[in-house]
């Protein structure tokens, strides 16, 4: 895994050269460090974008991963982590017969009053899965489980060591 700290890039970095050299085989596994501050959501957005042009994700699902990561990132940023903390992002695609899988997580790298482990937000879940956000319409109640849950294939909470929370997605493309 090669892992990247978004605040050492330097101006002139191209993003689209770094990705190229990353991707062997229709693979990639990579693991973005970055400041717990919304002025990085616009450099993870556009790794991920250059990403998924390189792997020739379809048209249609570039701006579905461009949001999931804006969900995760922005989860992690508003409710898990001290400003100034760092956080990771980590994009994983690997082919597996006829179908590449996707991952994505995010780890948060602080606790806030309210943070939840992986069982807590798995019981969560389960609790709105049985309510009405699952057919609900408004386009303003978007968060984690409407966004998330309804665009891939694999949604998983996990704890780390240190107690923090890793939220990653599988999306598996057929080619």
């Amino acid at each position: 895994m090669n892992i990247v700290h978004i605040k050492d890039l330097p101006k002139s970095f191209s993003i689209k050269n770094f990705v190229s050299n990353q991707i062997i085989d229709w693979t990639i596994d990579i693991e973005f460090v970055y400041v717990s501050d919304f002025k990085n959501t616009k450099i993870l957005r556009d790794f991920v974008e250059v990403i998924s042009l390189e792997l020739w994700v379809t048209p249609s699902d570039i701006p579905l991963f461009i949001l999931i990561v804006d969900e995760l990132n922005n989860n992690a940023i508003e409710y898990w982590t001290e400003k100034w903390w760092e956080n990771k992002l980590r994009f994983k695609c690997v082919k597996k017969w006829d179908t590449y899988q996707i991952n994505i997580e995010v780890e948060d790298t602080g606790k806030w009053p309210k943070h939840k482990n992986a069982l807590e937000m798995e019981t969560l879940r389960a609790h709105q899965l049985k309510l009405w956000y699952n057919d609900h319409k408004s386009i303003r109640w978007r968060w984690l489980f409407m966004i998330i849950v309804k665009t891939v294939d694999r949604l998983y909470f996990r704890d780390t060591k240190t107690g923090w929370l890793i939220v990653w997605i599988r999306k598996n493309i057929c080619k």
